[in-house]
């Protein structure tokens, strides 16, 4: 074995000491700018593709969601080689189950609503169920931020969901309010979590460069 072997062999010996695989979290903040990206086309597209038909509409989200997984698991695995991570840590895990199955009861709920025309809670739906994910994930990452934005998108939709019962606008797809309840969704699901991981992708790069 070379001196250099040697010296690469003991480097990685350490940092398996250093990280704990089971607890640790290495998390790309790209994912969360696609799932942006995502989310965006979902509230714009969902009621459309759902008033076309019930079918084509679960088909289009159900799609929409997969494609958001799969290039999330692979950019899991890119990230977990760089710290020499075989399989997805116990807290990846976690996160991963949390929200696939967020996403799963979301689907089968938004054909329901669907099916009864019930746009504004369908959306209001896909905001708190998310959030819900989003506090997880802020947790587990220790990002205050994540947290603080999933309560406020939490409180949102459920603001949002009594005007829409007192004034009994629940059947909307267009209006005013149903704007409202879309752009609050796009924000609280687009633009407020990409900015909270380009925040942190800044803190990590000033990390690395002292």
């Amino acid at each position: 074995m070379s001196e250099k072997e040697e010296v690469l062999r003991q480097i990685s010996e350490i940092k398996n000491h250093l990280v704990d695989k089971e607890a640790f979290y290495p998390y790309n903040f790209n994912a969360c700018h696609v799932w942006s990206a995502i989310a965006l086309v979902l509230t714009l597209v969902m009621i459309p593709s759902y008033q076309e038909s019930v079918v084509f509409g679960t088909t289009v989200t159900t799609l929409l969601v997969l494609m958001g997984f799969i290039i999330e698991a692979l950019m899991t695995k890119k990230v977990n080689e760089s710290y020499d991570i075989d399989d997805r840590t116990r807290r990846q895990q976690y996160i991963m189950s949390n929200f696939l199955m967020i996403a799963l009861f979301a689907i089968i709920f938004s054909t329901m609503l669907a099916t009864y025309k019930l746009y504004v809670p369908f959306l209001l739906l896909w905001l708190f169920l998310i959030s819900l994910g989003h506090l997880g994930l802020g947790f587990v990452l220790n990002i205050k931020a994540y947290g603080t934005m999933a309560k406020v998108n939490m409180v949102a939709s459920l603001l949002l969901l009594s005007v829409a019962i007192y004034f009994n606008l629940l059947e909307q797809k267009e209006g005013l309010f149903f704007m409202l309840v879309q752009a609050v969704v796009i924000l609280g699901l687009a633009i407020a979590p990409s900015i909270i991981a380009f925040k942190q992708q800044k803190i990590a790069q000033k990390e690395c460069s002292v």
